[in-house]
């Protein structure tokens, strides 16, 4: 997913001259919707001209109005968008899902919905739930935490949270020689990288990370704190390129006139 000021990018609109218009959403900001402009700046999108509104239908038929209109004054050709493949899993931890307890946007519906008969522990994950809800797309953290739902590990936004925290666990577990019994990763020599058990939940996972980085902060302080001030570096580099360039040349004098 892809956020831009703090809005989702939901839809997406190209052309074959590499610039196109998007429709961003965010709950939480004055105006949820805006449609932006973009061209394509060194392989990232360069946002600009937004147009913002509180009507998703409004914002729909901006997007779709300056697509067109775009369309009619530089002959471009649209590209069509490879539709999504995976979907995004949430589960209901804290109430039984119902109207008004779960995001259902416009822009981002429902895919499908399970209701569990009562709180359920939730095969491979560390909690209880209602219910679970499956989205096309990712949803902001705000209606995360606004619904208080959790997302599935299986998420493939989590995975690839997952995948990149393994590796940084799994060096510092080899250079600290961790029993394999309290280790969370293992290594997979068939791809050359670091996996993570399958009953580490990403909880676990994140705070193992924050550990290490807290450790390789103090480290870096303390080594800092050892380093000489900043005055006595220079003269020792002063005085090792003095050294370098070995003994001054004897000064020559010039003759007397009277020797001459």
């Amino acid at each position: 997913m892809e956020i831009n000021q703090g809005y989702a990018i939901r839809r997406v609109i190209a052309f074959d001259n590499e610039c196109g218009f998007v429709l961003g959403e965010n709950p939480k900001a004055p105006d949820p919707y805006v449609t932006w402009q973009f061209n394509m700046r060194d392989g990232e999108r360069n946002y600009f001209w937004g147009h913002y509104c509180d009507d998703a239908r409004l914002a729909e038929s901006d997007l779709k109005n300056r697509a067109e209109d775009y369309q009619r004054r530089y002959y471009v050709e649209r590209i069509e968008q490879p539709p999504e493949q995976e979907t995004y899993k949430y589960y209901s931890t804290q109430r039984h899902i119902d109207v008004g307890t779960y995001p259902n946007s416009r822009f981002n519906g429902v895919v499908e919905m399970t209701i569990y008969p009562e709180r359920w522990r939730v095969e491979g994950e560390a909690f209880r739930a209602w219910g679970e809800i499956d989205y096309a797309q990712p949803l902001l953290p705000c209606e995360v935490a606004d619904y208080e739902l959790r997302p599935s590990r299986h998420n493939p936004d989590i995975r690839r949270d997952m995948d990149a925290q393994a590796q940084i666990v799994g060096a510092w577990e080899d250079a600290k020689r961790v029993p394999e019994q309290k280790r969370l990763t293992w290594f997979y020599p068939d791809f050359g990288s670091y996996v993570v058990k399958e009953y580490i939940t990403p909880e676990q996972l994140a705070v193992r990370v924050r550990s290490i980085e807290r450790q390789e902060a103090a480290r870096a302080h303390k080594e800092a704190k050892r380093q000489p001030p900043i005055m006595e570096q220079l003269k020792a580099a002063q005085q090792e390129a003095q050294a370098d360039w070995g003994p001054e040349a004897p000064t020559k004098k010039a003759p007397d006139r009277g020797e001459r």
